[in-house]
C-alpha cells in the first residue's frame, strides 16, 4: 500500500507543522505511527517519547491526520498522570496540588469534560469557610489579587457537560458568597473590580516597575473584570437553572451595570483596543492582555468590539504572548515575552467564536508545535526563541496546557457549546485540517457520542445522527447513544491572511528629576519623541521636552504623571508625584489603643497583632476645611515577599466614629524586613469643615483575610491630603 501523503497543516518562516511532525531550524519531531515521537535537536542525542492509547474510560479521538491523534492522546495522558491518588488534580509534574484559578481554567478548556469526578473534587478543594481561595500571590493575595472569580467559569463548565442539580445549588450559593464578600470590601461607587491581572502575578515582569502591591490592588485590570462580568452572568444562569427568576434578574443586571463600566474603562476608541488596565487614578495602560481579550469575546462583553480585539493581538512566529508590547526593563521570560498554551487555547476559541478559521489555525498550530517539539505539554515557552528553556519557571504536562490541548479537539475542532437546554456543534476545522475526525465515548449527562466531522471550515453541509438527517442540535436531555456524523461545506475562498501584528517591546517608564511644584521635570527616555503629562488621572497635555510648566488650583493637592511616547510605542505611566500647596497635608499620629488591646503605641508606631481584637487605634483629631480628602497609612507588613503568600492584613477605618473603607495592608517588603514603611492606597471622603476624628479597628465581619490567622502589620502616621 502507498504510504499516506504529507499534509502540511501550518507553516510560516519560523517552522513546518504536518501531519507526521514538526520541522524547526535545529530541530524535528516525527511520528512513527501514533504512539512514538522521536525528538532530533541539534548537537543532542535522539529524544524518545512513548505515546500509550487513551486508558479506558476516557474520551478517545482518532483523526486522518496522525499527529492530531497523537498529541490528544499525549493529553489524556498526561491528564490522567495529573491525578494523585486521592482524586485531587496536580496543577503540573512540579505542583503536589492545584491552584484556584488553574483548576478553574482547565476546567472550562476540557478537563471538566475529561475528568468531570476529578474536576469537582479539585474545585472543592479551593473553597474555604463557604468562599472561593484566593490563590496566594502579590502582596499576600485577595484583595491585592480578585480573580479567584475564575472558579465560577470551571463550576459553571462541570455543570454544562454534567447536570448535575446538586453541584448547581453548591457552587451557585459559594459564588454569590464570594461575590456578597467583594462587595463588602471594594467602594461601591464604580463596578469595576480592583485587583492585578489574572494569572500575571508576577508583578516585576508585567507592572510598571515603580508599582507596588498597593498599588497593583488599588489599579484595575481588565481581565479580572471580565471574569467579576462572567461570574455575575454564570450565577444568573445557575439561578435561572434553579428557578428563581428574581434573583437570576440581580446578577442579570449587576453584569450589565459591570459591561458599561468595562466599556467606558478600557475601550480606547482612538486605538480600537481594550487597555490592560488603569490605574486608581483613571490613566490607562494601554497594553494589550490576549487572554482578557480572548476571554471578553467568548463570554459576550466585547460585542461589536470582538474582531477588532482579536485582530490587533500582536504575535511572534511561535504564538500570542500573554501581553504586549513586552516590559523592556526585563529581559527575562515567564508571563513577559512569553506564550502559554492555555492562553492560546482560550484565543484560538475566540477565533472559532467569530467563524475564523485563519486565526484558528495559527493558535492550533502554536499550541500543538509545543507539544511536539517538548514532548510533553509545558507550561510555557519564550515568544521570541519558541524555547522551553530559557523561560524563568517551567513545567512538564502543566494542568492547563493540557487542558488546552483537549480544548482545541473539543470546542475548536468539533465545536462543542452550550446554548440554554441544547448541546450544539459548531466546528471550526482550518483548510490545513481538513480530513476525517472522530471522537468516540464522549459522555455529556445522560448521552454517550461517537462524532464524526468530515472536510474542513466552518459551514456545516449535512448533519446525521444515528443515520438520520438532522439539524446540530442536540436537547441536553437526550439518553443513551447517539452517533453524530457531520459533514462540512467547504469554503473555497481563500482564508484571510493570519498573520497579526508582530509583538515588540515598550519605551521604559519616565522617571521623575526633582520636580517642584511650579515645574515637571523628569529624565529623558531613549527613543522617546514626546511626552504625555496627566493631572489626577486626566491628560494635561503634551510636550517634546523633559520638562513642564504647571499651575495648580489653588488650595489642593494634585498628582501628576508622565508617560513616553514615539511615532509607534509608548510607554507605561510614571510613578505619581504628589503636589501639594501648604496646609493641605496633615499628619496624625496613633495616639492610643482602646482596652483589651495587647500591645501599645511606642515611639509613634503601633503593631496590629495577628489575633486582632476589636479595641480601636485611635489617631486623634485634625480641624479640616470642607473638601475631598485622601487619607494614606504608613505601614510595614513584612510578614511574607512581596510576591508571594495569603496575609495582606486589612482594618477597618473609622472617621468620627464611623467606617469608610477597609483598608488593604499587603506584603510591601521582603519577609522580616519590619524597618520597611510605605504608604496603602488611597481612601477618599467627602469631609465637611469642622473638627473630625481618625481611627482603625479589625471588625471581624468583614477584616478576615485568606490566611485566616495571619493578620498582621506595623502602623505609623495616618496622611491627610485635600485635593478639591
Amino acid at each position: 500500500m502507498a504510504e499516506a501523503k504529507e499534509q502540511i497543516l501550518f507553516e510560516n518562516a519560523a517552522y513546518r507543522l504536518s501531519s507526521n511532525g514538526l520541522q524547526q531550524e535545529g530541530l524535528s519531531a516525527r511520528l512513527e505511527g501514533v504512539s512514538k515521537l522521536i525528538i532530533s535537536r541539534e548537537g543532542q542525542a535522539e529524544h524518545e517519547v512513548n505515546i500509550p492509547p487513551v486508558p479506558t474510560g476516557y474520551t478517545g479521538m482518532r483523526s486522518s491526520i496522525p499527529v492530531l491523534t497523537a498529541m490528544y492522546n499525549m493529553a489524556i495522558n498526561e491528564l490522567v498522570a495529573n491525578i494523585r491518588p486521592d482524586g485531587h488534580m496536580l496543577a503540573g509534574a512540579n505542583w503536589s496540588s492545584v491552584w484556584t484559578r488553574d483548576i478553574a481554567y482547565s476546567a472550562t478548556l476540557g478537563a471538566a469534560l475529561a475528568s468531570p469526578a476529578e474536576v469537582r473534587t479539585s474545585l472543592q478543594s479551593r473553597v474555604r469557610n463557604g468562599v472561593i481561595l484566593q490563590d496566594t500571590g502579590t502582596g499576600g493575595g485577595w484583595p491585592i489579587s480578585t480573580d479567584r472569580v475564575v472558579w465560577a467559569m470551571g463550576a459553571w463548565s462541570l455543570y454544562q457537560s454534567q447536570g448535575d442539580r446538586e453541584w448547581l445549588e453548591y457552587s451557585c450559593g459559594i459564588i454569590r458568597a464570594t461575590l456578597a464578600q467583594d462587595d463588602a470590601m471594594f467602594p461601591t461607587h464604580t463596578p469595576l473590580r480592583p485587583g492585578e491581572t489574572s494569572f500575571i502575578d508576577w508583578r516585576e515582569q508585567s507592572y510598571p516597575d515603580w508599582m507596588t502591591p498597593t498599588d497593583i490592588g488599588a489599579a484595575y485590570a481588565f481581565g479580572t473584570n471580565v471574569l467579576h462580568y462572567t461570574a455575575n452572568l454564570i450565577v444568573s444562569r445557575m439561578l435561572t437553572e434553579l428557578e428563581q427568576p428574581t434573583e437570576a434578574a440581580i446578577y442579570k443586571n449587576r453584569a450589565t451595570e459591570l459591561s458599561s463600566a468595562i466599556e467606558q474603562a478600557f475601550w480606547s476608541k482612538a486605538n480600537s483596543q481594550y487597555a490592560m488596565m488603569r490605574t486608581a487614578d483613571g490613566c490607562p495602560d494601554e497594553r494589550t492582555d490576549a487572554l482578557a481579550n480572548a476571554l471578553a469575546v467568548l463570554c459576550g462583553l466585547a460585542g461589536d468590539h470582538s474582531e477588532r480585539a482579536m485582530a490587533t493581538l500582536h504575535s511572534s512566529p511561535w504564538g500570542t504572548p500573554v501581553f504586549t508590547p513586552y516590559k523592556s526593563t526585563r529581559p527575562e521570560a515567564y508571563h513577559n515575552r512569553a506564550v502559554w498554551p492555555f492562553e492560546e487555547a482560550f484565543v484560538m476559541l475566540a477565533h472559532a467564536e467569530l467563524r475564523d478559521p485563519a486565526g484558528a489555525a495559527f493558535s492550533m498550530a502554536s499550541i500543538l508545535r509545543a507539544a511536539l517539539a517538548f514532548g510533553t505539554n509545558k507550561e510555557n515557552f519564550h515568544a521570541e526563541s519558541g524555547e522551553s528553556s530559557d523561560t524563568l519557571l517551567n513545567s512538564d504536562r502543566q494542568l492547563w496546557s493540557v487542558a488546552g490541548m483537549l480544548g482545541l479537539f473539543y470546542y475548536g475542532l468539533f465545536g462543542i457549546h452550550y446554548e440554554h437546554d441544547s448541546l450544539v456543534f459548531t466546528p471550526c476545522v482550518p483548510r490545513g485540517f481538513a480530513g476525517s475526525h472522530w471522537l468516540t465515548g464522549l459522555r455529556i449527562r445522560d448521552m454517550v457520542l461517537d462524532v464524526r466531522i468530515n472536510g474542513y471550515g466552518t459551514n456545516i453541509c449535512t448533519v446525521r445522527v444515528n443515520g438520520k438527517p438532522t439539524t446540530p442540535i442536540l436537547p441536553l436531555n437526550t439518553k443513551g447513544y447517539l452517533q453524530v456524523e457531520i459533514e462540512l461545506l467547504p469554503d473555497d475562498a481563500d482564508e484571510p491572511d493570519s498573520d497579526f501584528p508582530a509583538a515588540h517591546e515598550d519605551l521604559p517608564e519616565p522617571v521623575w528629576d526633582s520636580p517642584t511644584p511650579g515645574l515637571l521635570r523628569w529624565h529623558p527616555v531613549p527613543g522617546a519623541t514626546s511626552y504625555y503629562i496627566f493631572a489626577n488621572g486626566s491628560a494635561l497635555g503634551a510636550t517634546p521636552d523633559c520638562t513642564f510648566a504647571i499651575t495648580r488650583p489653588s488650595g489642593c493637592c494634585t498628582e501628576y504623571r508622565v508617560q513616553a511616547v514615539s511615532t509607534t510605542n509608548a510607554s507605561c505611566l510614571s510613578k505619581p508625584w504628589l503636589s501639594c500647596p501648604e496646609g493641605n497635608r496633615h499628619t496624625l499620629q496613633p495616639l492610643s489603643v482602646g482596652e483589651n488591646a495587647e500591645y501599645s503605641v511606642e515611639g509613634n508606631q503601633a503593631w496590629l497583632d495577628t489575633k486582632p481584637c476589636t479595641a480601636l487605634l485611635n489617631y486623634g483629631a485634625a480641624t479640616l476645611a470642607t473638601g475631598t480628602y485622601q487619607l494614606r497609612l504608613q505601614y510595614c507588613n513584612a510578614t511574607a515577599s512581596l510576591r508571594d503568600g495569603d496575609s495582606c492584613a486589612l482594618r477597618e477605618l473609622l472617621v468620627d466614629g464611623e467606617p469608610v473603607a477597609i483598608v488593604p495592608l499587603p506584603h510591601n517588603t521582603e519577609a522580616d524586613n519590619w524597618e520597611h514603611y510605605s504608604l496603602t492606597a488611597p481612601i477618599t471622603v467627602q469631609l465637611k469643615s469642622g473638627r473630625h476624628t481618625f481611627a482603625l479597628r479589625y471588625n471581624p465581619t468583614t477584616c478576615t483575610n485568606t490566611n485566616g490567622e495571619l493578620n498582621q502589620c506595623m502602623v505609623r502616621a495616618l496622611e491627610i491630603t485635600r485635593h478639591s
